[in-house]
């Protein structure tokens, strides 16, 4: 690697991202505890609209982060996507090992102990569909519990696989075209959710649920979630053109603080319309069916985007929170932490019995029980299975391939 390409590689670095992957995941165990312990058990309730509208679509900012992180490469390459053999390797290595681990963890569970009537042994077919990473899309045409019926969380692992194997085809076009590319990318979120809306009942005929159900398992799946994926990657582009554009980034620092308090008017507003929404359902679907909306969507992804944007690009006392060692560390035990903490809480809360009448003390009860042992297993995961998975697959990138040359990038 050259000194000029290091040194552009050690100024791409955005530390923050650690940080906002720590403070995402905070709020997804958050409101899943809430709605373990029965906190959430009312509809319509001012706690309920500020949950979800606060905590309820954190998830978008994983797909943001995605898709800046991976494109953020490409756009150093000026538009080469780089090898595809390293590309494949190092999401393999980054996303498979935790999830099958977590699978195995949920079948030993299920065997041991079911949550009968909840979770049975799920057949071949379900298991197999679940190694694929393929249970989300698979759900369109067949009755599957995600996660056996007992690790919910793990239909985000099929949109990652999604984009991993879309983003290959689309990173040049899209680098050259990247304003475009995320209107285009605007237009099929909405145009999938509309079209979840108009044909409910011909989703319903396929896999044998009511319009209802059917249009809420279609309105999560790939297409849906198109803009979160372009924000990050639009953002990428536009990061790396403001620091090789050698403009006063202290000016764009300071203005920062102004960005982020106007955006995040415009969050709040978004936020009070997607939990307004989420307030008048079951807690366990809420969050897909305020996502039906087309508008709370697109504004919630965008707004989201701007007050991570205007953190970014802040002056340091904006950055320092995120940047922080627990926020990073955090950040660092994300997956793991979202992969373990549903089942933990279910098992915690049928082994010892704990409340669930929604009261303040059965909240405080789960969340001194349950976060704890989700850290653990999330630290356990990054321990014994992520970061040797990372070091294998480091290994095998450095053997020599085809692919096009260019600054070489760390995979995030």
């Amino acid at each position: 690697m050259t000194e000029q390409a290091g040194s552009e590689r050690q100024a791409m670095r955005v530390p923050v991202l650690d940080g906002f992957r720590g403070v995402a995941i905070l709020g997804v165990v958050v409101v899943h505890i809430l709605v373990l312990s029965g906190a959430l058990d009312t509809p319509g309730s001012a706690l309920n609209v500020a949950v979800f509208g606060l905590f309820g679509n954190v998830i978008d900012a994983f797909f943001i982060i995605s898709g800046f992180v991976l494109f953020l490469p490409v756009v150093l390459r000026n538009g080469h996507f780089g090898s595809l053999r390293t590309f494949a390797v190092g999401r393999a290595a980054r996303l498979l090992p935790a999830y099958w681990l977590s699978l195995a963890v949920a079948l030993g569970l299920i065997a041991l102990a079911p949550l009968s009537p909840v979770t049975g042994f799920p057949g071949f077919g379900s298991v197999a569909l679940h190694l694929g990473a393929l249970q989300t899309p698979a759900r369109l045409v067949v009755d599957l519990p995600q996660g056996f019926g007992l690790n919910g969380p793990v239909w985000m692992i099929s949109l990652m696989v999604g984009f991993y194997a879309v983003l290959p085809l689309v990173a040049r076009p899209y680098f050259r075209h990247p304003l475009a590319g995320l209107a285009l990318a605007a237009l099929i979120t909405v145009g999938w959710k509309e079209a979840v809306t108009i044909f409910g009942g011909e989703l319903g005929a396929l896999n044998g649920q009511a319009p209802a159900i059917a249009r809420l398992i279609a309105v999560d799946q790939l297409p849906g979630w198109t803009f979160s994926f372009a924000l990050g990657m639009t953002g990428a582009w536009a990061y790396v053109r403001l620091v090789r554009s050698g403009r006063n980034r202290e000016r764009i620092a300071r203005r920062a603080p102004a960005v982020l308090a106007l955006g995040a008017i415009v969050y709040l507003g978004f936020a009070y319309l997607y939990g307004r929404s989420a307030a008048t359902v079951n807690p366990i679907v809420a969050g897909s069916f305020a996502r039906e909306s087309s508008l709370v969507s697109i504004g919630s992804s965008a707004s989201r985007a701007v007050l991570m944007a205007a953190v970014v690009v802040g002056p340091l006392w904006l950055r320092r929170p995120f940047q922080s060692r627990p926020a990073r560390r955090l950040g660092g035990i994300s997956y793991g932490l979202y992969l373990g903490h549903v089942m933990i809480g279910l098992y915690a809360g049928l082994l010892l019995g704990l409340p669930t009448d929604g009261s303040v003390a059965a909240v405080l009860l789960w969340l001194a029980i349950v976060v704890p042992a989700s850290l653990l297993y999330g630290e356990a995961s990054a321990r014994l299975v992520e970061r040797p998975a990372a070091r294998l697959a480091r290994r095998v990138e450095r053997r020599p391939d085809r692919a096009p040359s260019g600054p070489a990038v760390a995979s995030p």
